[in-house]
């Protein structure tokens, strides 16, 4: 049930899924289609023109690192990771931590002026929901820029340093990476990895080892800047033909978060990887029971629909006791952890019953640290062992 559950759950959660791939498609084609011609006049400057060319911030996702309040520095809320990103047509679009957002933004020179932000209207805790409304203020405030290398660092009118960000690549050595999604050149999928678990370890700097359909194999490797080549390996004969091939055609790769893409020489992404454990994000989990927030009793699903689902990039999604939710998560072995959770609370829910089923399903996600797959079924656990959330990989009939 791994490929077409995941698309029976894409549109069971058509309120969460749908609004945000809907917004994605609208930034995507308005940054890649529409030119901006808004000119900037604040403040009785110069007005900036849009970005007719290439735009020395375009190309690279910064990450927010701190953000700058009348106390001083403050640093990012932890698994929260605000991004932006520019485009050569003038847009910026990113995420708060809670929020999507996109905007406009004209650029001269070291001058910077980022305008017009419209965000989608989720909530979070009310730490997340202050850096959130502290980061838009600060994009707004913003006049100068300068680049170093992998950091970002904005200033107001007055030189003051407000925004920072990075772009550092992360490392491709630590953890065995997971294959989830083989795809070829136009992006349909060359195979179903199924049940046979495909791995990739690489070990320092040149070499790597892996396990494919229960026969290890290794070699060495090549990676400079964000490119890569595989050299010969051990065990290729043995190989599954279309992975030995995707290895073959391998020439560029990216890290977003608990995801590796690689690449082929045509820029497209041919196999995506993850350092998740798979099975976590082999199945959509179905809710069974709940830890009511104080921790009293074990509450049963409503009749609405529920449902969890991890993605292999460290996002979790889904829908609980009919309030929409998303979290980034972290998970190695039996242990887990997440961000702080965002929430999109319908407004014709009862005041009361909404606000006791967001304080359990903050709960939940706030006191998880240990998870344990075992016949079907998928338990989160306090650090103490008390059981929070008890979930299968199968509707109840």
């Amino acid at each position: 049930m791994r490929k077409n559950s995941r698309r029976a759950v894409r549109v069971a959660l058509a309120g969460l899924l749908v609004f945000v791939v809907c917004l994605g498609v609208l930034v995507f084609t308005h940054s890649a289609g529409a030119r901006d011609d808004t000119r900037l006049p604040p403040d009785g400057n110069p007005s900036l023109p849009a970005n007719d060319n290439q735009s020395p911030l375009s190309g690279r996702s910064w990450h927010l690192t701190s953000y700058w309040t009348e106390e001083g520095a403050v640093p990012v809320i932890e698994k929260t990771d605000p991004i932006i990103a520019f485009t050569d047509a003038g847009r910026v679009s990113g995420t708060s931590g809670c929020n999507i957002f996109f905007g406009g933004y004209g650029l001269s020179g070291s001058r910077l002026r980022i305008h017009e932000i419209e965000s989608t209207k989720m909530t979070s805790t009310p730490e997340v929901l202050d850096q959130e409304k502290a980061f838009f203020a600060l994009l707004m405030e913003t006049e100068t820029y300068t680049i170093d290398g992998d950091c970002l660092r904005l200033f107001d009118a007055s030189g003051r340093e407000i925004l920072s960000f990075t772009s550092q690549t992360q490392p491709l050595q630590g953890k065995a990476w997971y294959l989830w999604s083989p795809r070829n050149d136009t992006g349909g999928a060359v195979q179903d990895p199924g049940t046979d678990l495909i791995s990739l370890q690489f070990l320092d700097e040149s070499q790597f080892r892996g396990t494919a359909a229960g026969t290890d194999y290794c070699g060495t490797y090549e990676a400079p800047g964000d490119t890569i080549r595989f050299g010969p390996v051990e065990g290729w004969a043995e190989l599954p033909e279309w992975y030995s091939s995707l290895l073959k055609q391998a020439h560029g790769y990216r890290i977003t978060g608990a995801q590796l893409d690689i690449r082929n020489e045509n820029g497209h992404s041919i196999m995506s990887f993850t350092r998740m454990p798979p099975s976590l994000v082999s199945a959509d989990w179905y809710p069974q029971q709940y830890r009511a927030a104080d921790g009293s009793v074990l509450l049963p699903p409503e009749e609405t629909f529920e449902m969890v689902y991890f993605t292999p990039d460290g996002n979790v999604f889904g829908t609980i006791r009919g309030i929409q939710f998303t979290a980034q998560y972290d998970a190695d072995n039996s242990s887990i952890s997440f961000g702080p959770v965002s929430l999109l609370i319908p407004e014709s829910d009862d005041p009361g019953k909404a606000s006791e089923s967001r304080e359990m399903i903050e709960s939940i996600f706030r006191e998880a640290r240990t998870y344990l797959v075992q016949n079907g079924t998928l338990e989160l656990s306090s650090g103490d062992g008390k059981p929070l959330v008890t979930m299968a990989n199968m509707p109840a009939v």
